[in-house]
């Protein structure tokens, strides 16, 4: 009777306390397994064996959907490394900065979804090429270089949203920017920066994977200054 008395005393947290503590009861008593039910959302009870069930499907599919994604993106990593590669091979013996400008932002566009790629190359030593492509250079004493300083210094390409000042010079009012990925080029010295630009907000954001292209810019900086 006294046993009786203090199963029925037991709680809803004792018994929680227990099996935490012993975490091999049910293999050791199966047999009550198929005794237990769990409440089903649906209605209705299930199981615990079947609930169990359910949940570890559960998490199958979604390590089976993670891992889906994870092939994915080497499958695509390895097709963009391919592409980089040839891009390499073909501005190591473009002849002239022209070529190197037309390879690269056609190779940007179509394998970075980049809406333009602008190019903004200081030029110490014709100040005239300036005048005549404003395009690809602007003069070493541009005062809009400053707004440019902290992606110089780091070397290392930044994505985000422009800043006013950023957008201003680059931009005109009608060019719809959401983000940007800026490389700077340095070989010895700055060279300049290629910007890649998107309407979409999330194209280049922030925390994007950003080492082909610093990588990239690395390989231009000493093609570039070998023209300048």
């Amino acid at each position: 009777m006294q046993a009786e008395q203090e199963n029925n005393s037991l709680d809803a947290g004792s018994v929680l306390a227990f099996l935490k503590g012993n975490p091999d009861f049910f293999n050791q008593n199966a047999e009550i397994l198929p005794k237990l039910r769990i409440p089903h959302e649906a209605g209705g009870a299930v199981s615990l064996i079947e609930k169990q069930l359910s949940v570890y499907r559960g998490r199958c599919t979604a390590l089976e959907n993670q891992l889906g994604e994870l092939i994915s993106v080497a499958r695509e990593n390895e097709q963009l490394h391919k592409r980089l590669h040839l891009l390499v091979q073909e501005i190591i013996s473009a002849p002239d900065m022209d070529s190197v400008v037309s390879l690269t932002r056609d190779t940007l566009v179509r394998n970075f979804r980049a809406d333009d790629v602008k190019f903004l190359l200081i030029d110490k030593t014709d100040s005239e090429r300036a005048d005549e492509r404003p395009d690809i250079y602007v003069p070493p004493d541009e005062p809009a270089l400053k707004h440019f300083e902290d992606n110089l210094r780091q070397a290392k390409t930044t994505c985000g949203r422009p800043t006013d000042e950023q957008r201003e010079f680059l931009f005109s009012e009608q060019d719809k920017v959401g983000s940007i990925a800026i490389i700077p080029l340095r070989y010895e010295r700055n060279l300049g920066l290629i910007v890649l630009t998107s309407a979409d907000p999330r194209r280049f954001d922030f925390d994007k994977d950003v080492l082909f292209l610093t990588e990239l810019g690395q390989m231009l900086s000493r093609r570039i200054a070998a023209f300048m």
